[in-house]
């Protein structure tokens, strides 16, 4: 097995309609309108329309995507999921 450790996190996007992306360490949904990715720098959510994987590495940390990307959210880290993080924030 590769040695994950240390390799940070990249994500290189084109146009639009290309993601490649290092340092994943779990795909954790798909689909077609959102793929949500566990990354070294923490929960990374991918929204968008007709996305796909086209290529998922995980012993290398390498994920390629592919459709329209409307918008990338990292999450911040809580242990309730970002749900829990969101019905935190409404009622504060």
């Amino acid at each position: 097995m590769v040695d994950k450790i240390g390799k940070g996190h990249r994500l290189v996007m084109e146009n639009r309609e290309q993601l490649a992306l290092t340092g994943v360490q779990k795909v954790r949904s798909f689909d077609p309108k959102e793929i949500v990715l566990e990354t070294e720098l923490g929960i990374l959510s991918i929204k968008g329309e007709q996305l796909g994987i086209k290529l998922l590495n995980l012993e290398q940390g390498l994920v390629d995507l592919q459709g329209h990307v409307g918008a990338l959210i990292y999450h911040r880290n809580t242990n309730g999921g970002s749900r829990q993080g969101l019905i935190n924030r409404i009622f504060r």
